[in-house]
């Protein structure tokens, strides 16, 4: 009986201080095609499981991007992150990042990768982008910290921009991954709930059953 209150009570301080485990918020491999959620503009596609540049081709003062909105309403932190391939010049063309946590979309607010590897602040006429910090072809993996956006929602814009098509092959991306912690809730979940009712009956139980012995 003792070993019952003591699992009840167990259960209910896991329930309410256990740090929770990160967790996927959204993932995208394009190869089902776009959700509900996602939207993309310019010469962008979404096929062959990837979105971008599929085609491989793209004209002169091109702008293009792959929007998605996240709910990070119940996270504390999120980060993204992405596989990129790109082909730019670096005084053409450019591509980032850019968030909003309203319905109207401004292209200049960027955001930065937490390596910072791709792209360096405008130094040209690329008004909304900045150009590209590298000419030839590059591919990686990326990261981005939108823990400032964590607790609410917000609209990602991956964008790109070329003032001349001289390679035209521009930007694919792909395996778009969120993560994110979830706030702990306050609320044990129903399985403590259970154990703990279990509990605490067991011990109205042998409380009653002592009180007649003596009696």
């Amino acid at each position: 009986m003792r070993k019952l209150i003591a699992l009840a009570a167990v259960a209910g301080a896991a329930a309410l201080s256990s740090a929770a485990q990160a967790e996927t918020i959204f993932f995208q491999t394009f190869t089902d095609g776009l959700t509900a959620s996602e939207s993309l503009g310019g010469s962008f596609k979404a096929e062959s499981g990837r979105v971008g540049h599929t085609s491989g081709v793209y004209g002169n003062f091109d702008y293009s991007y792959y929007q998605v909105a996240l709910d990070l309403t119940h996270f504390t932190d999120a980060l993204l992150t992405f596989d990129y391939d790109l082909v730019s010049e670096q005084f053409y063309d450019g591509f980032n990042v850019a968030a909003s946590t309203t319905s109207a979309f401004d292209p200049s607010k960027v955001i930065r990768s937490l390596a910072n590897e791709f792209y360096q602040p405008m130094t040209n006429n690329l008004s909304h982008l900045g150009r590209t910090a590298v000419t030839g072809s590059r591919q990686g993996t990326t990261q981005f910290d939108l823990s400032q956006f964590a607790g609410g929602t917000v609209n990602l814009r991956f964008q790109f921009q070329s003032d001349y098509s001289a390679f035209a092959r521009g930007l694919l991306l792909d395996n778009v991954i969120v993560t994110g912690t979830p706030a702990v809730s306050a609320a044990p979940e129903p399985a403590a709930w259970a154990l703990m009712i279990l509990g605490f009956g067991a011990a109205g139980s042998m409380l009653r059953r002592r009180r007649l012995a003596a009696a």
